[in-house]
């Protein structure tokens, strides 16, 4: 049966229980896939002509498709509090990069589903603290990084080094140099079934097919740690990318024209080698073809021909935890508003459940992730939570209020806060109180900042004015306020001098 069928056809001797809005109703499996540092930009079906993603793509065609989905502090623990918890970084408290703090949510997605007799599992990355904390997860296969760092404090912990000893594999796995970073690029040298992208997808067939509890439904959180450098892809598919007509790098009329100098090999601000940025978007592409084909061998050994499972009601999700600069404007890596570093892929499919496909241009984040989830198993969503279901938009319902904005904020060297509409982009950068204006619907890419000439300049600021009110720690004074008016910003090249 296939989804625009719009029907529910349940396997034999489905668990039943009585919980908010399911009353004797058979629980759906939940499957949550997450990547790192995936643009949204970077599926097939997002218009991205030259990725290969075609099970991403076929699954986000028979669901929900939010071109939309942004994550609102784009770099890696803010975010991944947030997907936990359904918070945003002003509730959780964390704006910012920082390792080693401990987290103490009020309620957890795993937490919650756990206690409403739900089998909760994470494989992959989690990137909390302290290691193995489990955050209301039954068990945890834990890896934070391919780039085993065994005197890091934070890092200690990586299941994928102790399975591959157990394969006999006895140096370090990434011996080569290239930093978790970086944008220099090599292929993998080991065998194929050795990558990180191949042993999680394993760990998660094991799970589906051996470790389950089946007298429960469950909730998995894959957790791919990939496109994330470090860019060593497996080198069938870096060939098949760097043998592609991979346009250049966008840069827009605002964006530094300075050439020459030396700048290390994971600067976030360039100039940057116009050849190295071509290696690194092949090896980028390269990494996201093979998670496809890896959710592609789960799904098929999950509920796939002969399987028990074929007909067992499961929603799935997917998005990433922020996006990738990639040479756009000149800069490389997360944190900032940009829509290459902010947007992430954000759909909802699924099987055997009530699904009304379609593309939707809402404005959607990460703190809708877990409260959606919640929603679509029947459990009650906390008041902690920040985040809207949207659930009723997979039910083909409307929602009960809808969005005009987005607030986001990353801290750090390029601390940046930005307003998004359907229409507009709005950055300031408290450092220097500069701030850059773009109209999305004219200028996707972000290439001509209006913030010298555009009379929305005044709106976008009422409504970043809205969002730091309260705060102590900035000083959002208009009389302060320097549009760069489509010139350098100064806080990635001071050098310019305006």
């Amino acid at each position: 049966m296939s989804h625009s069928d719009n029907a529910i056809a349940w396997g034999p001797a489905p668990t039943r229980v009585s919980i908010v809005g399911m009353s004797d109703s058979p629980r759906p499996n939940l499957l949550l896939i997450t990547t790192d540092q995936q643009r949204g930009d970077c599926l097939g079906i997002n218009g991205n002509r030259r990725i290969e993603t075609p099970n991403l793509d076929h699954l986000a065609s028979r669901g929900v498709n939010f071109t939309r989905g942004y994550s609102t502090c784009p770099v890696c623990i803010p975010a991944r509090r947030t997907l936990l918890s359904g918070q945003s970084a002003d509730s959780h408290g964390l704006r910012h990069y920082e390792d080693g703090l401990e987290y103490d949510p009020p309620a957890t997605l795993p937490g919650c589903l756990g206690s409403a007799g739900y089998q909760t599992q994470l494989i992959g990355k989690l990137h909390l603290h302290p290691q193995g904390k489990r955050y209301g997860f039954d068990n945890i296969i834990l890896s934070e990084t391919p780039n085993w760092r065994p005197r890091c404090p934070t890092q200690k912990r990586n299941d994928y080094v102790d399975w591959l000893r157990s394969q006999g594999m006895t140096k370090h796995p990434h011996d080569h140099g290239i930093d978790g970073n970086g944008r220099l690029v090599r292929p993998w040298s080991h065998a194929d079934h050795l990558h990180h992208n191949s042993w999680l997808a394993e760990e998660a067939v094991r799970f589906l097919t051996e470790k389950r509890d089946p007298s429960c439904p469950f909730f998995l959180h894959l957790s791919f740690v990939h496109p994330h450098p470090p860019l060593v892809p497996l080198d069938h598919y870096l060939q098949r990318y760097l043998a592609k007509d991979i346009p250049p790098a966008v840069l827009g009329e605002w964006c530094s024209k300075q050439t020459g100098g030396v700048i290390a090999p994971h600067s976030a601000t360039g100039p940057f080698d116009s050849e190295i940025i071509r290696r690194a978007t092949a090896a980028y592409y390269a990494l996201i073809n093979h998670i496809d084909d890896c959710i592609a061998h789960v799904l098929e050994q999950f509920a796939g021909y002969g399987s028990p499972d074929s007909r067992a009601p499961y929603y799935l999700l997917f998005s990433s935890d922020h996006g990738e600069m990639l040479g756009d404007h000149h800069l490389f890596r997360k944190s900032l508003g940009y829509e290459a570093s902010a947007r992430v892929p954000f759909f909802i499919s699924g099987a055997n459940v009530p699904i009304k496909s379609a593309g939707m241009d809402e404005l959607v984040c990460w703190e809708d992730i877990a409260p959606t989830l919640l929603d679509l198993a029947g459990v009650e969503v906390p008041r902690s939570m920040d985040g809207v279901s949207l659930a009723p938009l997979v039910r083909g319902q409307a929602l009960k209020q809808s969005r005009d904005h987005l607030f986001g904020e990353c801290g750090g060297g390029y601390h940046n806060l930005w307003i998004v509409t359907k229409k507009w982009k709005y950055l300031w950068f408290p450092k220097t109180n500069e701030e850059q204006l773009f109209d999305l619907e004219q200028d996707p890419n972000e290439c001509r900042d209006l913030s010298g000439e555009s009379p929305v300049l005044a709106e976008m600021r009422r409504l970043l004015a809205g969002h730091v009110a309260d705060r102590k720690d900035l000083s959002y004074g208009l009389a302060k306020l320097k549009p760069c008016a489509n010139r350098p910003p100064l806080v990635f090249w001071p050098a310019i001098g305006g």
